[in-house]
């Protein structure tokens, strides 16, 4: 079996960190994060920011400007195509946000599993064969779903 080979783009990268300031066509802000995935958003959204400022671009510095201040989608799509040409051009730099962003996803993931897991009663066995799980659905206190 091969491992999954999962890349993530620049535009999931920026979406991820700037996801609390683009707001949605329904006027919502964008898809909420576990308070752990919006620490890691935060450092996401600070080595981009650090990244462009160190480099003086001033193009991407007003993009991320027009984001934090207007929730600006098209200020997005143009950081969008500037983060790709750098992670183009420094490998290290998108191997440290790819990073970030998968960790971010695992997060978001995790707490999708434990919200779908959360009212169940669960029997773990393991008879040197594999570990096995059963769950069953409790509905009310004292009901048993085992048959």
């Amino acid at each position: 079996m091969t491992d999954q080979i999962i890349v993530v783009t620049g535009a999931k990268i920026l979406e991820l960190a700037f996801n609390e300031f683009i707001k949605s066509s329904a006027g919502e802000t964008a898809k909420k994060l576990t308070d752990e995935a919006f620490i890691k958003a935060g450092e996401l959204r600070q080595k981009i920011v650090t990244w462009f400022k160190n480099k003086q671009d001033v193009k991407a510095e007003k993009a991320i400007t027009a984001i934090q201040e207007q929730g600006s989608s098209e200020a997005l799509n143009k950081l969008t195509t500037y983060l790709d040409d750098e992670m183009e051009a420094e490998q290290t730099l998108a191997q440290d946000l790819r990073q970030l962003a998968q960790q971010i996803i695992n997060i978001q993931n995790i707490s999708k599993e434990q919200v779908q897991f959360g009212d169940m009663k669960q029997a773990n066995r393991d008879n040197a064969k594999g570990f096995q799980v059963q769950a069953h659905q409790i509905d009310r206190i004292g009901d048993d779903y085992t048959k």
